[in-house]
């Protein structure tokens, strides 16, 4: 087996330890093996179990919603116990043991398959969301504020590249596999590579030296939590977070959709445009991190807030396989920006003792606005004719209604919401004029 790739020596400080970020680089490369050979097919899983548009929507974002108020019980665990590691691993081998009723009850209930995956997905994603928080907390532990950015951005970097052998040759294994008449052995082959994956990932973790917690009462009441992060940055970070992922949610889920079911792509074609989203973070995930080094992680914000609205309304204009890889070469770059800031910005933004519950709440508020977008798509899908017409406009999908919506509601949610926003982290430089004038006018000062 290959080495897997570890970071270099800059990367560790007196604050960190190279077996640890070892083992966190080794975790990730191997947890992205598993999403890009698992979690990547699960819709093309479902529309092979015969799942309509709707419940494609529902298995794409209510087990994940469903599942997060494991991250609750997590961080209320962690503080008591004053150690997050440990539980953290348990969460991991969890998720990785259920990847076999995901991949063996619905092919024995076929009558029932939808139902049952959507169950044990819903248990799937409860035993990752518990570990969550408890492994964001340990990483804003592990990595120094100055190179989070760079460090992470260099992590993310090697997992989109896992990501995309595994993307890759699970779409090789699924043509094999429908060339000869046996899908379904094709899906079983992916996703035990994925369980396979999880499993091997757990033993690196143990190579993570943990910075214990305090010991405390930490409520959960929603009055006293409301009372502790209104009117603070990480509650105007979690709302805008929360919006931006109900607008991105009415179009995500369906996305998979419109190509297998409406443009008839092979599953080749639907590898190569999940591959050069990964590709394209692969390319830029390092310039982002060092921009928000440099800028501060609300100017990367505002750049690629200002470039995700522009993804879902170009599938308005094409529905040649060329021109949408382009689309989601675009789409990858900007949301791989989006999220590694947006994830540096609430370690920048929340005290270090109550980055566990501080993450579950954020976490489960983005399950709420995924799930209830993914609803409100769910529905256009269904009861907006494809010959409807607005204005004179007219498409040949009613898919397309959905992603036009969720595109206006990107844009208006970065309009709105940025400017709220202020830069956490001190020290940064102020971004080149020419830069600032583009993408601040409109989303105010830093």
């Amino acid at each position: 087996m290959a080495s897997v790739p570890t970071l270099s020596d800059p990367f560790v400080t007196n604050e960190t330890h190279p077996s640890s970020l070892s083992g966190v680089t080794a975790e990730g490369v191997l947890s992205s093996t598993m999403r890009g050979a698992g979690e990547a097919y699960l819709s093309a899983y479902a529309l092979y179990l015969n799942a309509t548009a709707a419940q494609v929507g529902l298995i794409a974002t209510l087990p994940a919603l469903m599942g997060s108020f494991a991250q609750l019980l997590a961080a209320w665990w962690a503080e008591r116990r004053g150690e997050r590691l440990g539980l953290t691993i348990m969460g991991l081998a969890a998720q990785g043991f259920l990847w076999l009723p995901v991949i063996v009850l619905p092919l024995l209930w076929p009558d029932h398959a939808v139902a049952l995956l959507l169950v044990t997905l819903t248990l799937y994603y409860g035993a990752n969301h518990f570990a969550n928080p408890l492994w964001h907390s340990l990483m804003g532990d592990l990595v120094p504020e100055d190179m989070r950015g760079r460090y992470f951005g260099e992590r993310s970097r090697l997992m989109n590249l896992a990501n995309f052998v595994a993307l890759v040759s699970a779409a090789l294994v699924l043509r094999l596999a429908k060339s000869h008449g046996h899908t379904e052995i094709g899906f079983v082959a992916i996703f035990t590579l994925a369980m396979l994956a999880r499993m091997l990932s757990i033993p690196r973790l143990r190579t993570v030296r943990e910075h214990a917690l305090p010991k405390g009462r930490l409520s959960l009441h929603p009055t006293i939590l409301w009372r502790e992060m209104r009117g603070t940055q990480f509650s105007r970070f979690a709302i805008f977070t929360a919006v931006m992922s109900f607008s991105a949610g009415i179009a995500g889920p369906f996305y998979a959709v419109y190509m297998l079911r409406d443009l008839h792509f092979s599953y080749i074609q639907f590898m190569a445009t999940q591959a050069v989203v990964v590709l394209s973070q692969v390319g830029t995930l390092t310039l982002w991190g060092r921009l928000g080094d440099r800028f501060g992680n609300r100017f990367v914000l505002a750049v690629t807030g200002s470039l995700i609205p522009v993804a879902p309304m170009l599938w308005l204009t094409t529905t040649h396989f060329g021109a949408i890889l382009l689309i989601q070469l675009l789409n990858g770059l900007a949301w791989a920006g989006f999220n590694l800031s947006a994830g540096n910005f609430v370690y920048d933004s929340v005290p270090r003792e109550k980055r566990s519950l501080y993450n579950a709440v954020h976490n489960i508020l983005t399950a709420f606005a995924l799930a209830a977008g993914a609803g409100l798509g769910g529905f256009f899908a269904v009861h907006v004719p494809a010959t409807t017409q607005v204005f004179g406009l007219a498409f040949g999908h009613s898919l397309l209604w959905v992603f036009l919506i969720s595109g206006l509601a990107r844009l208006n949610t970065a309009l709105a919401f940025i400017p709220l926003l202020r830069e956490m982290r001190a020290g940064t430089a102020t971004p080149p004029r020419r830069l600032a004038t583009l993408f601040m006018r409109r989303t105010g000062p830093a």
